[in-house]
């Protein structure tokens, strides 16, 4: 048999298997409606003043003009230990794909071996037996030429072998049915659910981080403003004990006076706490241990504006960039590919195998008298398995039908989050207008009754009422403040903007 006539049969065979290569079983996938509808719809609750249909800026914090809080995102998203993890498992999935994907291709290995044989005494012993043997009947029958001519030839006979093998043997499993290529379809689906399980974990991040920092610094907002009340009940006190010594108060406002002291007092040690304790959370987001931050924000400063108009685009741009959204839509199209993976186990495995080596007993016999080769196909078709292929199909397409569902489920609980943060944070702007007018009227109030108090027109009980509502209007509008600003950071976090690539963090702001 000719070269060319070995290499017609796995030639051909390899070129009937590119000719299948096309087929491939279970449905093809296709992206649900919800996301490659063309319908673009306002969200309902968008339809409020200081909110407009346009593109929203993916990096929210960055119009509020806080470095602080762009250092503090920045330093989450690069090194907050379960934005790590999470990583990690993006790159592991990675990985998967490409071993799907060589999966696909021959796999060729090289080999070489040596071997020294050398067989035990007995065996010896035996074929010594035998030609001594031999040679007393050539003694015989034949006479002592005979029986030297034995002996000459079975005493140089040396039983230890040395054998010297080198070759190279490759197989490729023909995707005939597309087993392997749905599953390196599934696995790629897979890795890019993780990679949008990654994104969602970032705008996760990015708000937790944001609404820390919006309560630290509201916290020491009401703090400051405690402490002023706190001087002015103070002022107070010492004005009621003056006009004691004098005779023209009792002891009753003194007391009084003084209640109001303890009260502000007792308001501080709870606030401080909290404070620092908002700072020990910013430190864990960012990756860091307690304390870390507290000569950084030890300052005070004032609340992050918000910008003038907030933009929110529509509700399909909502639904395709919603990362979560995406997960589910990836991991159903993973489900879909298993489907087709496992209807191929319904059918053979086709195997082409080849080896080419050569194997002497000395180095110097390796030519090509040596060769030997092997051409083989092997099928492998467990026909008599259909019950459990039969239940994985079942399963891969409840699967399916699971993550569909579960794909449906999340873009509702999208445009759901979306449209209640959108009224949480309208709610929070008219309760802050409402909370700026009541502490403008509150200082008033309050300026005019202590200028009657310290005239002698009106009594203690009348000032300190005054003061407390006073005190209750300024923290109820650092509070309203506040409540908008996290607000705000829910509503960037509903339209799923936080994610993407992240700069090498830099310690620039410290």
């Amino acid at each position: 048999m000719t070269l060319s006539t070995k290499l017609f049969y796995p030639l051909s065979v390899a070129s009937l298997s590119l000719l299948l290569a096309g087929c491939m079983l279970g449905p093809d996938y296709h992206q649900p409606p919800a996301v490659t509808g063309t319908t673009a719809t306002a969200l309902h609750r968008a339809n409020q003043p200081g909110v407009t249909l346009a593109a929203p800026v993916q990096r929210w914090w960055l119009p509020l003009h806080d470095n602080d809080l762009d250092w503090l995102i920045e330093q989450a998203l690069s090194h907050n230990p379960n934005l790590r993890a999470t990583e990690a498992q993006l790159r592991s999935a990675r990985a998967l794909v490409q071993q799907r994907q060589a999966e696909l291709l021959p796999k060729v290995n090289a080999t070489a071996a040596y071997a020294n044989i050398t067989p035990p005494d007995s065996v010896k012993n035996s074929v010594n037996q035998a030609s001594a043997g031999a040679a007393a009947a050539a003694q015989t029958y034949g006479g002592p030429a005979a029986a030297q001519a034995i002996r000459a030839r079975t005493g140089n006979v040396d039983l230890d072998t040395e054998l010297y093998d080198a070759g190279f043997d490759a197989s490729w499993e023909l995707d005939v049915f597309g087993r392997r290529r749905r599953a390196e379809q599934g696995a790629l689906a897979q890795a890019e659910a993780s990679e949008a399980r990654l994104a969602d974990a970032q705008v996760q991040m990015a708000a937790e981080v944001g609404q820390a920092y919006i309560n630290y610094l509201g916290t020491r907002q009401r703090i400051a403003i405690a402490e002023r009340n706190l001087a002015m009940a103070n002022q107070t006190y010492r004005l009621n004990q003056q006009r004691r010594e004098r005779g023209v108060a009792a002891d009753m406002e003194v007391e009084r006076s003084l209640l109001q002291v303890r009260q502000q007092e007792g308001r501080l040690p709870m606030l401080r706490a909290q404070a620092l304790i908002s700072l020990d959370q910013l430190a864990l987001l960012i990756g860091r241990e307690p304390g870390v931050l507290d000569a950084r924000l030890a300052g005070d400063k004032p609340l992050p504006a918000l910008p003038a108009v907030v933009p929110v685009d529509d509700a399909a741009s909502l639904i395709r960039r919603r990362p979560d959204v995406r997960q589910a839509e990836r991991e159903l199209a993973a489900a879909s590919a298993q489907i087709g993976e496992s209807i191929a186990g319904y059918f053979p495995q086709v195997t082409l195998f080849g080896s080419v080596g050569m194997t002497t007993t000395s180095p110097k016999d390796f030519n090509t008298d040596a060769i030997s080769t092997v051409w083989a196909p092997f099928l492998r078709w467990s026909f008599l398995d259909f019950g459990r292929v039969k239940a994985q199909v079942a399963q891969a397409r409840a699967g399916n039908d699971a993550s569909a569902a579960a794909y449906e489920g999340k873009v509702l609980a999208a445009l759901q989050d979306a449209n209640s943060a959108l009224a949480r944070f309208g709610a929070a702007r008219q309760q802050l207008v409402s909370a700026d007018q009541a502490q403008a009227s509150a200082v008033r109030s309050a300026n005019l009754v202590m200028q009657r108090y310290r005239a002698g027109a009106t009594s203690l009980i009348d000032a300190l009422d005054v003061q407390r509502q006073q005190l209750s209007a300024e923290d109820s509008q650092a509070q309203a403040q506040v409540e908008l600003l996290v607000d705000y950071v829910a509503l960037q976090k509903s339209l799923g903007l936080g994610w993407g690539p992240v700069a090498a963090a830099t310690d620039a702001h410290r």
